[in-house]
């Protein structure tokens, strides 16, 4: 739950105070007053979480774009651990440069433990880098200058 600045997992709820544990795990009690004036989202009726991630590319043929962005757009709809139940995932050129693009890709993962969540991100991210270097093109640096 976050309401807030204040997030973590409610263990006990009282009549005048709520008690949460933080991520470090540790206790937190809360005024139930706090809440009446905050906005509070509940993380654990979510039936997805979104996942949006930039990709950056050395490009040396624009022409493989989009055949890449195809082709990572199919490998996440395949994920079983995709939702695809309110917005299809996708993978499209968001910025291009003289010699360097971004592709940016988004999707909605299930319900999972957090540790699940960025494991399946992990996945996703790799399997995305294998279809870059499968096409040709090299990932690119994600410092800005």
């Amino acid at each position: 739950m976050q309401a807030g600045s204040i997030e973590g997992q409610v263990v006990e709820m009282g009549l005048t105070s709520t008690m949460l544990l933080n991520a470090e795990k540790f206790p937190v009690i809360v005024p139930n007053s706090l809440f009446s004036s905050q906005v509070i989202v509940n993380k654990s009726r979510a039936h997805f979480r979104a996942m949006v991630k930039v990709i950056p590319l050395v490009v040396d043929d624009v022409d493989k774009v989009a055949q890449i962005s195809k082709d990572i757009e199919g490998m996440i709809k395949s994920n079983p651990k995709i939702f695809l139940g309110k917005e299809v995932p996708y993978c499209f050129l968001s910025n291009i440069g003289s010699s360097s693009a971004e592709l940016t890709l988004g999707c909605n993962l299930k319900h999972m433990s957090k540790y699940d969540c960025y494991a399946t991100e992990q996945e996703i991210l790799l399997e995305s880098a294998r279809i870059i270097k499968g096409h040709g093109a090299r990932l690119g640096s994600t410092w800005q200058s």
